[in-house]
């Protein structure tokens, strides 16, 4: 194996590891509840990720904690970033459609949970506890490495609008997998989804605004890479 290859293997690793220490610390800590109710909303206490602290305490209250983690933008961005980046980790010429796919889809969804959250959520909701280490580390530091192991090792020349199109299909998955579940317990993971409180008008527009925000983003990725590819070609 060149040391190019053998380096860029192991940027493809550090990313993986990355995500999965996040996720991995989160799962740790909504299995056993190490944290609880963290801070008030109108009296009631509420949760690390903005639900009412009604869990039970310990693994009884497990599942739900776990089921919740799993519903939120965050959690769904990580295990993309983990999967890709193993597969990649293990295989640095590993390609294949599903696999583009999916590669657009870390470096769109990573980007969007790095700046929704430290521009609108984190501010607001600022993490307690053991979360004070996993939050960056979900947030903040697998986002900035996975879009400069983008930058730096690609794989290049794998945006066309094909591959484009279809990686908004997960995003709009988890959209609509979060309203159908809200409609059914009352509950939204983040205050922009909560059409109780704003409304569907509300909801709808600021998706669509995400969502267009997300095409900016996977454009100037895609002009990005196939500057990049230019002048490797050169």
């Amino acid at each position: 194996m060149s040391e190019t290859m053998s380096l860029k293997r192991a940027a493809f690793g550090i990313n993986a590891l990355s995500a999965w220490i996040g996720l991995g610390m989160s799962i740790v800590i909504e299995t056993f509840g190490l944290v609880q109710a963290i801070y008030v909303n109108g009296g009631a206490p509420v949760s690390q990720f903005g639900h009412k602290g009604d869990y039970a305490s310990g693994l009884a209250g497990a599942p739900e904690r776990l089921v919740d983690l799993l519903s939120y933008f965050t959690i769904w961005s990580q295990i993309v970033v983990g999967v890709v980046m193993t597969l990649l980790y293990l295989n640095p010429n590993r390609d294949g459609k599903w696999l583009r796919v999916f590669r657009l889809d870390s470096i769109l969804m990573i980007t969007v949970t790095g700046v929704v959250y430290n521009l609108l959520l984190g501010p607001k909701y600022p993490p307690q506890g053991l979360n004070q280490i996993s939050s960056p580390i979900e947030h903040t530091i697998t986002p900035i490495i996975t879009i400069l192991v983008f930058l730096m090792f690609g794989p290049r020349g794998w945006f066309n609008k094909k591959t484009v199109g279809l990686a908004f299909v997960l995003p709009i998955i988890y959209v609509i997998y979060t309203l159908i579940r809200g409609v059914f317990i009352g509950k939204y993971p983040y205050d922009f989804f909560d059409v109780v409180s704003y409304g569907y008008s509300y909801v709808i527009v600021f998706v669509l605004g995400i969502l267009t925000a997300s095409m900016i983003v996977l454009s100037f990725f895609w002009f990005i890479d196939s500057r990049f590819k230019a002048d490797g070609a050169k």
